[in-house]
């Protein structure tokens, strides 16, 4: 659905006390340790943004990979 809507990208973080990362990693998702973070506005607009998880956390992404 987010694709339909031209999403470009989905993110989200769980408590890293549910271990959810291999659930996630088989959803197509990109898990990222707590305290790690992914650069998203040099990607998409060339200046440095950074989205990562809080302590606790675990942050999970997947970027749009086809163009509708």
């Amino acid at each position: 659905m987010y694709w339909q809507l031209d999403c470009t990208l989905l993110f989200d973080e769980f408590d890293t006390t549910r271990a959810l990362g291999p659930y996630y990693t088989r959803q197509g998702f990109s898990v990222v340790k707590s305290g790690q973070s992914i650069d998203v506005g040099t990607l998409l607009a060339d200046i440095p943004l950074h989205l990562g998880a809080g302590p606790g956390q675990t942050f999970f992404h997947q970027w749009r990979t086809h163009d509708t």
